[in-house]
C-alpha cells in the first residue's frame, strides 16, 4: 500500500508539507466554487424567470474583463504569498457577510443569488491565476513537473466534493446560508495555512513597475492584428463565446421547464458527469493534436459547436440539449485549450501573456456578452409579441447556427494562413528548432 502512494505521489523527503498545505489550499478554492455554482445557478431560477440570468451572465463577463486587467497590473508587483493570503481573506469576509442578504427580510433573494454568481465566476478566473503563479515562483521546472500533477489533483478533489454538496443540499436542504458560512470556513482554513506553512518559503522579489493597462491591451491587440492565423482565431473565439452560451441557456432553460424542482440535483450531477468525462479526455487530447496536426486541430471545436446547435434545433428536451451543451464544454475545454495552448506557445515570451489575455479572456467574454444580450432581445421580443417558448427558441438556436458557422470559417482561415503566419516576424524567435509539440506539456498548461 505505502510503495502504491509512493507511485501516485513521487514526493520526496520534506517535499510534502508543502504540497500538501498548496494543494489543500488549491481544494478549498475549488470545492468553494462547485457549491456557489451550484447553489447560486439554481436559487437565481427558482426566484426569477429563467431568461434573465442572460443579463447576469452579461454583467459578469464585463466584471470579469475587468478583473482581467487589474489583474495584469498587480500580479507581479505583491510579495507572491502575501497576494495569495490577500485574497484568501477577501473570500472569507465576502462569504461570511453574503448570508446576511438573506438574513435580511428587505434585500430580494434574486439579487442575493447573484451577488452569490458573480462572486463565483470571478473566484474562478483571478484565483488560479494568483495560486499558479506563486507555485512556478516556488519550484524549479524539473521538480515542479514531478509535484504539480500532485497539488493538481486537489482542484479535481476540491470540485468534485463541491458539487457533491450542491446534490446533497438539493436533497436535505441545508439552505445558502449555512452553504456560505461553510465556503468562509474552509477558506479561513484556507488561509491559516497560507500564513503558517508558506511563512517559510523564500521568493525572490516582485518585478515592481509593469505598463499600465491601456499599454497591455494595446501591445497584445497589435500582434493579434499582424498575424493572420491569430487574427481568425480571434474571430473564432468571438463566435464560440456567443455560441457556448447560447447552449448553456438552452440547456438551463430546458431543464428547468422540464425538472421544476428537481433542477438542483440535476445541475450538480451534471456537472460532475462533465468533470469527470473532461478529465478522461483531456488525457488524451495531445495524442488527437499530434494526430492530425495542429492547423486542424482548431476546426474540432467548431464542427462540435454546430452539431450540438443543430441537435438542439431539432430535438428538443433538456436531455437532448445536456448531451450537446456537455459535449461542447468538455471539447472546448480540453482539446480545444490544448490546441490554442499549443498554438500561443509560438509566441514571444514577452508578449505570449497579452495575447493569451485576449484570446482566452476578452474575446470569449465579449462573446458571451453578445450572445447573451441577443438572445435577451430575441427571448423578451418574443414574450412581448405571444411567442410561445418553442417558437423564440428556434430564433436563438438560429442565432447559435450562424456564430458556429461563422466560428467554421474562422477556424478554415487558420489553416489556410497557418503557414504564411509561422513566417511572420512576431513568431521569428519561436518557430525556430524543434516543433512547439515536442515542447508542450498540454496537462501542466490545462492548469
Amino acid at each position: 500500500m505505502i510503495e502504491r502512494l509512493k507511485q501516485w505521489f513521487p514526493l520526496r523527503a520534506g517535499e510534502s508539507r508543502l504540497v500538501f498545505s498548496l494543494g489543500f489550499i488549491l481544494f478549498a478554492n475549488y470545492a468553494a466554487m462547485g457549491i456557489t455554482k451550484v447553489v447560486s445557478v439554481s436559487g437565481f431560477l427558482a426566484e426569477v424567470k429563467d431568461h434573465w440570468i442572460l443579463l447576469v451572465w452579461a454583467v459578469d463577463m464585463v466584471l470579469l474583463i475587468l478583473a482581467t486587467g487589474i489583474q495584469s497590473l498587480i500580479v507581479d508587483r505583491f510579495d507572491r504569498i502575501k497576494l495569495l493570503a490577500g485574497v484568501l481573506l477577501v473570500f472569507v469576509i465576502l462569504y461570511a457577510l453574503l448570508p446576511l442578504t438573506f438574513l435580511s427580510k428587505s434585500f430580494p433573494a434574486s439579487i442575493s443569488y447573484t451577488l452569490i454568481y458573480l462572486l463565483n465566476d470571478q473566484q474562478w478566473r483571478f484565483f488560479p491565476v494568483v495560486f499558479w503563479i506563486l507555485v512556478n515562483d516556488i519550484y524549479d521546472p524539473a521538480t515542479g513537473r514531478r509535484v504539480m500533477p500532485i497539488i493538481a489533483t486537489f482542484a479535481f478533489v476540491g470540485t468534485i466534493v463541491g458539487l457533491g454538496i450542491g446534490a446533497i443540499d438539493a436533497k436535505l436542504g441545508f439552505g445558502p446560508v449555512k452553504l456560505l458560512l461553510l465556503n468562509a470556513s474552509i477558506f479561513f482554513l484556507a488561509y491559516l495555512i497560507a500564513q503558517t506553512r508558506l511563512r517559510t518559503v523564500r521568493l525572490a522579489p516582485p518585478a515592481g513597475a509593469q505598463t499600465s493597462m491601456k499599454e497591455t491591451l494595446t501591445e497584445g491587440w497589435e500582434f493579434i492584428k499582424t498575424v493572420p492565423a491569430f487574427a481568425w482565431s480571434a474571430l473564432g473565439m468571438l463566435a464560440a463565446g456567443s455560441v457556448m452560451t447560447i447552449l448553456l441557456y438552452d440547456v438551463l432553460s430546458d431543464a428547468k421547464l422540464d425538472l421544476g424542482s428537481g433542477f438542483q440535483s440535476f445541475y450538480a450531477q451534471y456537472n460532475l458527469a462533465i468533470a469527470f468525462v473532461s478529465i478522461f479526455v483531456q488525457g488524451i487530447s495531445a495524442k488527437i493534436i499530434e494526430r492530425i496536426s495542429l492547423k486542424r486541430s482548431f476546426l474540432i471545436q467548431p464542427f462540435v459547436m454546430l452539431g450540438s446547435v443543430i441537435a438542439n434545433f431539432f430535438i428538443p428536451g433538456y436531455v437532448s440539449s445536456a448531451a450537446a451543451q456537455g459535449f461542447s464544454r468538455i471539447t472546448y475545454d480540453t482539446v480545444d485549450l490544448s490546441a490554442r495552448k499549443a498554438f500561443q506557445a509560438m509566441v514571444p515570451n514577452e508578449k505570449r501573456g497579452r495575447v493569451s489575455m485576449f484570446i482566452d479572456s476578452y474575446l470569449p467574454s465579449g462573446g458571451t456578452i453578445l450572445g447573451s444580450l441577443i438572445t435577451f432581445a430575441i427571448i423578451s421580443l418574443g414574450l412581448r409579441f405571444g411567442f410561445s417558448r418553442g417558437q423564440y427558441s428556434l430564433v436563438y438556436l438560429g442565432v447559435g447556427v450562424a456564430a458556429a458557422l461563422l466560428a467554421v470559417f474562422a477556424a478554415f482561415r487558420v489553416r489556410a494562413t497557418y503557414e504564411q503566419s509561422m513566417l511572420s516576424w512576431q513568431l521569428k524567435r519561436r518557430t525556430r528548432g524543434a516543433s512547439v509539440l515536442d515542447k508542450l506539456d498540454f496537462g501542466e498548461d490545462e492548469k
